[in-house]
């Protein structure tokens, strides 16, 4: 699937055209979407348009914890949901994410920087 493709899909509202099949229904439709509109956003044609990185990431961590805490719900284990939103919202174990921190804070895996053989 192409950029447009997935772009198509997302405007129609129909963002199960997008996912992975292979998830079935193992994931929280609010936390695709969050991912679904920032990823809309980063193939923005001006660069000035798309989100920094650290935008991305601190989306991408509200999305892990939106599916955190749907497991820990699902499972009954409100105990490990109120654990998981307080470690979450005290420690986004990235650096900080906070709107005025620079970029440069980031920890990276160095292996994602690094090109790989195709």
């Amino acid at each position: 699937m192409n950029v447009s493709q997935a772009k198509t899909h997302i405007q129609s509202g129909d963002i199960q055209g997008i996912i992975d099949p292979l998830l079935g229904n193992d994931y929280n439709i609010q936390s695709m979407w969050k991912i679904a509109e920032k990823a809309m956003m980063c193939v923005q044609s001006h660069g000035s348009m798309r989100p920094s990185i650290s935008e991305v990431l601190k989306e991408i961590q509200d999305a892990l914890l939106i599916e955190k805490e749907a497991d820990a719900a699902r499972e009954g284990n409100f105990d490990d949901l109120s654990r998981s939103s307080l470690h979450s919202s005290t420690n986004m174990g990235m650096g900080s994410m906070d709107p005025g921190a620079t970029e440069s804070n980031i920890l990276f895996d160095d292996s994602l920087s690094q090109p790989s053989a195709r």
